[in-house]
């Protein structure tokens, strides 16, 4: 996984309730508006490699799955519905890809 997927997973799982995973439609539009813009980046959005990350960031096996499953859609080329946002800022995958490039700029902040 890279280390932009990686940033981006975690911005996901920081807005996100994990007891109830993505349950919650603005959880779930969130996620696959963060995918969209990880998968337009050129990043491979692998559905194991999500979920073993998401087991291990304390979501509940089913949620992990359907996260994983949710961005291989993505990656597999699914444009999905997307209601109300935009959920993240216009430079959200900017930030997060200096970010990932070792300069520390949060993605919520200003």
């Amino acid at each position: 996984m890279s280390p932009l997927v990686l940033l981006g997973l975690e911005a996901i799982s920081a807005r996100t309730n994990v007891e109830t995973g993505l349950s919650h439609q603005n959880d779930k539009n969130a996620a696959k508006e963060m995918f969209v813009r990880l998968h337009s980046a050129g990043e491979k959005l692998s559905a194991i490699e999500i979920e073993f990350w998401a087991l291990a960031d304390g979501w509940r096996p089913r949620d992990a799955r359907e996260l994983g499953h949710l961005a291989a859609q993505i990656d597999a080329g699914h444009k999905p519905r997307i209601t109300g946002g935009p959920w993240w800022r216009a430079d959200a995958l900017e930030r997060l890809i200096l970010a990932a490039e070792g300069n520390a700029v949060p993605l919520n902040g200003d």
